[in-house]
């Protein structure tokens, strides 16, 4: 059963929708990810589960009740903010106090809560200073260490972690899940880093234009998108897409080629019965980058029906190898991932890269849906 369920929440400002018919359910301890572009509408469907804002439509429920109507404060909600929320002129244990004070928490209680949520955050010395002699990191566990000494029913973290450069980051996250593991209450996390989203989230939910684009963990979205917007905005560097129509392999029985542009792939015999009946029809084909290989490295055989080539444009060290920019003789841009250093001596070189065909997604590229069955 889920501990908080939505159903068609719609949220209206004026002329734009912002939540367009959001479905979803928590179920007791998981930690959900609200992931998306900037103006999605991830944050502002965190505020109508916190009850800052009104829903124009659909329903929230806690358990079996029905929020709709009650106010945030009566929901139970602890709640940790971008910009942290934190009070400049209360030292970092009135900070921490004070949701637990507005509630008339017995003074022992709150004597006792405050210096253990600090401590589990590294801040138990920091209790007696002001929020203007804490560093960013230090803010943030003010905020967690606030979140913690409540029993809510529900945490909520709105984009937490934008404010801190990316070392902290790392460990702010450690903060988040050991927060998370502490309490075992559902859990709603906004962010638009589709990287932190794969850290951090049970289940992720991808969302633009205020609809729920799908829901699933992190490896479901990567490995079957169901559509072309989850397929680009999950995994870095984005899906490589390349306009092409399917075809009937001439010289091969019962193959299909998808081509284009100067672009031949075959697709793999798994794929083709179900792509038949999309013969003739423009398709978007979609590589990632890591699902391209040097010929003689490649863990399948490369020949013409799954090569790709491209010219070098730039190549860009990382720790485990490189990533390198290329473009078709048609001027079709695309990436390639490999884990080793592919020297510059290829710059402006034409190179051949073998598919791997058994891992490529087919969409249509009109409606942008995924078609090769593997949603």
């Amino acid at each position: 059963m889920n501990a908080i369920a939505v159903e068609d929440l719609v949220k209206q400002f004026d002329e734009k929708r912002a939540v367009d018919q959001v479905s979803f359910g928590i179920t007791e301890g998981e930690l959900l990810v609200l992931v998306g572009p900037s103006g999605c509408g991830k944050t502002t469907t965190l505020r109508l589960l916190a009850g800052l804002e009104p829903a124009t439509g659909g329903e929230i429920r806690f358990g079996d009740k029905v929020v709709n109507e009650i106010r945030p404060k009566d929901r139970n909600v602890a709640m940790v903010f971008q910009d942290y929320a934190i009070f400049p002129h209360m030292t970092v244990f009135e900070n921490i106090a004070y949701g637990l004070r507005s509630r008339r928490t017995p003074r022992r209680t709150v004597r006792e809560r405050v210096p253990e949520a600090a401590k589990t955050f590294r801040i138990e010395h920091l209790l007696e200073r002001k929020p203007r002699q804490l560093s960013g990191g230090e803010r943030q566990r003010v905020a967690l260490s606030r979140a913690m000494v409540r029993h809510a029913s529900l945490y909520l973290y709105d984009e937490p972690l934008s404010n801190l450069d990316a070392q902290l980051r790392y460990q702010a996250r450690e903060d988040i899940l050991t927060l998370h593991r502490e309490k075992r209450k559902p859990t709603v996390y906004v962010t638009h880093d589709q990287a932190e989203a794969m850290a951090l989230g049970d289940r992720i939910a991808v969302m633009n234009a205020g609809k729920i684009q799908q829901i699933g963990t992190g490896p479901e979205l990567y490995d079957t998108p169901h559509n072309l917007f989850v397929a680009y905005f999950i995994g870095t560097p984005s899906i490589n897409l390349f306009e092409l129509e399917l075809e009937a392999a001439p010289d091969r029985d019962n193959g299909i080629v998808a081509t284009g542009g100067g672009v031949a792939l075959n697709l793999h015999p798994d794929m083709t019965e179900r792509m038949r009946r999309h013969l003739g029809r423009k398709v978007k084909v979609g590589v990632r980058p890591e699902h391209l290989h040097v010929p003689r490295m490649a863990p399948f055989e490369v020949t013409d029906d799954n090569t790709l080539r491209g010219i070098v444009n730039l190549v860009e060290p990382t720790a485990a190898g490189s990533t390198v920019y290329l473009s078709t003789a048609e001027q079709t841009d695309f990436v390639a991932t490999f884990k080793v250093r592919l020297p510059t001596s290829y710059l402006d070189q034409e190179v051949p890269l073998g598919v791997d065909m058994s891992k490529v997604h087919i969409f249509d590229a009109e409606s942008g849906e995924s078609l090769s069955g593997k949603a």
